[in-house]
C-alpha cells in the first residue's frame, strides 16, 4: 500500500431528487462539491429500512471503508450511530416480557408484570395492515412508552450535537413511525448537516429468515413479526432516497462500492 501524507478526502454528493424511489442507484441532478477537511458543514448519511434488512452489517463495512481511505487525517472521522443506541441505554428491567420470552429469558425480574401494562420501556403490539395482509403470520410494530419516547428523542438530539461538533455520522435507523423521521430530519436541518439518505430494502422472506436466526440472547433478538411489518412502516414517508440498496440481491461489498459512488468519493494528494 503505498504512503499518504495530508490526505484529502473529497466528496461530491449527486442528489438525485428526481430519480423513482426504485430504480437502480445511478447519479443525476446537481453536484455539491464537500470538502471532509475543509469548513463545509459534516455529513449525515442516514441508513433507513426494516428490521433484519441488512443496514447494520450495511453501516459498519461503509464506515470502515471511510476510515480506511481516510487513513486518519484529521476532520474526517465517520461516527456510527444507530436506533439500537436507544435500547441499549435501557435497563434490561424495563424490557417486555415478549422481547424476554423470545430470547429464553427469566422474565420473573422485570417491571412488566403482564403484557403491554405500560411498566416496560416498550412493547410489540400487532399491527395488521388494513389491506393485502391476507396470511396467519404476526405483524409486530414498536410501541415506545413515554418515558421510551423521551430517550429516544434525546438519542435523536445528541446526534445534531456531534454533528455541531463536526463528527460526521452513519446512521443506523428503524424510521418506524412518522413523527421519529420526522424529528430526525429536523435534528439535521437544525444543524446545517448535508444529508445522504440510503433506503434498504429486502425480500421479506429472507428478513425474516434472518428475524428468526437473531434470538441469540442479546439486544439484537427481535419476536417474530417486526422484520414483516416494518418492512413497509420505515419506507411509508416519501422519504427521497440518493440511493437504494437491495441486501438479498447484492452484497455488502457491493452495497458499499454503490454509495461510495453516489457520493462521488475522489482522494487527492495534498500539495
Amino acid at each position: 500500500m503505498c504512503e499518504r501524507s495530508g490526505l484529502e478526502l473529497q466528496l461530491t454528493i449527486v442528489l438525485s431528487r428526481e430519480r423513482e424511489p426504485f430504480a437502480p442507484p445511478y447519479l443525476k441532478g446537481d453536484s455539491v462539491n464537500f470538502n471532509v477537511n475543509g469548513a463545509d458543514s459534516p455529513l449525515a448519511i442516514l441508513v433507513n429500512g426494516g428490521s433484519s434488512s441488512g443496514k447494520s452489517t450495511l453501516c459498519r463495512a461503509l464506515q470502515a471503508r471511510l476510515s480506511v481511505l481516510a487513513d486518519g487525517a484529521a476532520g474526517s472521522l465517520f461516527a456510527n450511530v444507530a436506533f439500537d443506541d436507544f435500547l441499549l441505554m435501557i435497563s434490561p428491567k424495563l424490557y417486555p416480557i415478549s422481547f424476554v420470552e423470545a430470547q429464553g429469558g427469566d422474565v420473573s425480574e422485570l417491571v412488566s408484570r403482564t403484557f403491554n401494562d405500560g411498566r416496560a420501556a416498550w412493547e410489540y403490539l400487532e399491527d395488521r395492515p388494513a389491506t393485502g395482509a391476507h396470511d396467519d403470520k404476526p405483524y409486530l410494530k414498536l410501541a415506545l412508552s413515554p418515558g421510551g419516547r423521551q430517550v429516544l428523542r434525546g438519542v435523536h438530539e445528541s446526534w445534531g450535537l456531534h454533528l455541531q461538533l463536526g463528527t460526521h455520522l452513519i446512521i443506523d435507523h428503524f424510521l418506524q413511525d412518522k413523527d421519529w423521521c420526522a424529528e430526525v430530519l429536523q435534528v439535521l436541518s437544525d444543524v446545517a448537516a448535508r444529508t445522504f439518505l440510503v433506503g434498504v430494502f429486502c425480500d421479506v422472506d429472507e428478513m425474516e429468515r434472518r428475524e428468526a436466526q437473531r434470538s441469540d440472547g442479546s439486544v439484537e433478538g427481535r419476536p417474530l413479526g417486526l422484520a414483516r411489518r416494518s418492512a413497509d412502516l420505515c419506507h411509508a414517508h416519501e422519504l427521497e432516497y440518493d440511493v437504494v440498496i437491495y441486501t438479498d440481491r447484492q452484497t455488502t461489498e457491493e452495497a458499499v462500492d454503490l454509495i461510495m459512488g453516489a457520493l462521488g468519493i475522489a482522494t487527492a494528494e495534498a500539495s
